[in-house]
């Protein structure tokens, strides 16, 4: 359970990061680090991801070019192009009209006293508040919706959505993933470059597995820190 939930609002990806609360990419690590995974090397991965959730998320404050670097380019470019497969879909350009972006949220959690922190893709909530649904933009690499379902336990997406819906009492969880690589189709007689957009509900055992994946983490990240607090006091 988690309780003192404060919005803050206005806020800037890079001040998200630096607020010095727990997020689910610090629940990654420990599990990578528990797990005796190694460390993942994801500054380009990240930089990729930045600039995709610019694109589908807050247009306006994106720029899809960058002469002075070619690779960066290309990555920009890349992220415009899914942006626009994503919005060319009914379902996901309703969200992206209805939703709220990239807004940052800090909660207690009761259990361990740990204050985490979410940033949501989108946050809808129902016209009377009855019903408030959290959208998450994925970007993979996998060649169908069954493959990618694979991924939803394998990269921790029931964790991410069980964590962020507990937090902010969501009803529902919805991945939207498109992908990366383009597959090559024919439309009206010529070739098209076109990328498969899936969409994707959490299910309830989704968000089941995934709560108990935050909870056993957040229980092993207290206990480390108090450890080191006891060590640095001795």
């Amino acid at each position: 359970m988690f309780t003192n939930l404060q919005p803050h609002p206005g806020i800037t990806q890079a001040q998200h990061r630096a607020l010095p609360f727990v997020s689910n990419t610090d629940l990654s690590r420990l599990a990578d680090e528990l797990l005796g995974r190694p460390a993942r090397e994801c500054a380009a991965a990240f930089a990729f991801g930045s600039y995709f959730h610019s694109a589908t998320l807050e247009p306006h404050l994106f720029t899809p070019t960058n002469p002075e670097d070619v690779l960066d380019h290309r990555q920009r470019q890349q992220a415009a192009a899914l942006a626009a497969a994503i919005r060319r879909r009914r379902y996901p350009r309703h969200v992206l009209y209805r939703g709220q972006p990239e807004q940052s949220y800090t909660a207690t959690h009761e259990a361990t006293g740990l204050v985490v922190k979410v940033r949501p893709d989108l946050l809808i909530d129902s016209p009377k508040k009855r019903r408030r649904t959290l959208v998450d933009f994925k970007t993979t690499s996998c060649r169908d919706l069954s493959q990618f379902l694979d991924t939803v336990e394998k990269y921790g997406y029931d964790r991410q959505g069980a964590l962020y819906a507990d937090v902010l009492g969501a009803h529902r969880v919805v991945l939207i993933a498109v992908q990366k690589k383009f597959l090559t189709r024919r439309v009206s007689g010529a070739k098209d470059q076109m990328p498969a957009v899936w969409v994707h509900e959490l299910t309830a055992e989704q968000i089941a597995l995934g709560r108990k994946k935050y909870r056993k983490l957040l229980l092993c990240y207290a206990k480390q820190a108090s450890t080191l607090s006891a060590q640095l006091i001795s």
